[in-house]
């Protein structure tokens, strides 16, 4: 199963219309049905009620249908963080200051003027001996 099968399916269970959920995702309707009906063979049940105009999605594919939602915000919200931690702008910064350092006038100032412009990184400070 791939993130596009996911998408593919949702813009389904949105548009309840295979024809309006393929022109929405730019592509011909009959390799959405195909891609659906692979995953619903991969799943071992039905996600969708095909009626005369449109779909309706299955008990199952309810259960599915939210599931699915979960894990593509958990992908969108991975890579937002990985693209933010590859550019500096989030995780974890350990600094290490000698304890005369730490009662210094500047420290808090820098330390303050840093969280102010990164507050998505985590700052650790680490109080040390000079020796």
């Amino acid at each position: 199963m791939e993130l596009r099968h996911l998408r593919y399916f949702l813009a389904v269970a949105e548009h309840r219309n295979f024809t309006r959920a393929a022109a929405a995702l730019g592509m011909q309707q009959p390799p959405l049905s195909q891609q659906v009906r692979d995953l619903e063979r991969e799943l071992g049940y039905a996600l969708f009620r095909r009626l005369p105009r449109g779909v309706e999605l299955t008990e199952g594919g309810a259960v599915f249908a939210e599931e699915a939602r979960g894990v593509l915000a958990a992908v969108e919200r991975g890579v937002a963080r990985g693209a933010q931690a590859a550019q500096g702008t989030a995780g974890t910064l350990s600094v290490g200051f000698t304890s005369s350092a730490v009662t210094h006038r500047f420290a808090p100032l820098l330390i303050r003027r840093y969280r102010e412009a990164h507050p998505g990184v985590a700052l650790e400070i680490h109080e040390g001996n000079a020796a």
